[in-house]
């Protein structure tokens, strides 16, 4: 902890405005540049609480399930090896793939039946990691206000995490952009300051020479 207050308070040396007579036009505007930086750094924060409060605002959208949006019903899987699937466009559980789980080769998608709040009944083949079983035949399944099997939504946590990174990756996005310009900036600066060292060590050499001679 230390360290990092020492280095912070070292920056604010080098680059706080006084009427040091060693400070260089250079060092006035490289000073200049690094204030530029940590206020664009400072003024994302604002955007990124607007794009962190959008996509929190979306996520709670999501999260709503009722009539009208998603819903959760109840799933009879259906034994059948072959199912029209009237949802996803699936034809046949034979072409599905199986995934491990468990120790066991399960089929990634299962057929299945379900009956919507209005009493339409839907056959189809589900996506198994959309259904949560409640037994080797029952299960239930998110649908959408079409009927259609749909993820879960998400839980809040989730949405805040999303919320959270958001805001950070606006923030980091500025802090990198801003620190890559000084960086360019401060680069040139340096070479700059190195040919004046070098023209004013050449002038001294000079004048030390026809001393001696």
């Amino acid at each position: 902890m230390r360290a990092i207050v020492g280095w912070v308070v070292s920056r604010l040396r080098r680059y706080r405005p006084d009427r040091n007579p060693l400070r260089r036009r250079s060092d006035r505007i490289e000073a200049a540049l690094a204030a530029a930086a940590l206020a664009a750094v400072l003024f994302a924060v604002w955007p990124a609480v607007l794009a962190a409060r959008a996509v929190y605002d979306d996520g709670i959208a999501a999260e709503r399930a009722g009539s009208g949006t998603r819903q959760l019903v109840e799933v009879t899987l259906v034994e059948t090896a072959s199912i029209e699937a009237t949802s996803i466009g699936a034809a046949s559980i034979e072409a599905a793939p199986a995934v491990q789980a468990n120790g066991r080769g399960l089929p990634a998608v299962s057929p299945a039946r379900w009956t919507l709040p209005s009493g339409e009944v839907r056959e189809g083949v589900v996506p198994a990691a959309l259904l949560l079983r409640d037994g080797p035949a029952n299960a239930r399944l998110w649908v959408d206000a079409a009927g259609r099997p749909v993820a879960p939504p998400p839980q809040r946590a989730e949405t805040m995490t999303r919320a959270g990174l958001a805001a950070a990756g606006a923030v980091a996005s500025v802090a990198v952009l801003a620190w890559a310009c000084f960086a360019l900036a401060r680069g040139w600066l340096d070479r700059r300051r190195y040919r004046e060292w070098e023209a004013a060590w050449a002038a001294a050499d000079q004048r030390w020479r026809r001393h001696h001679i």
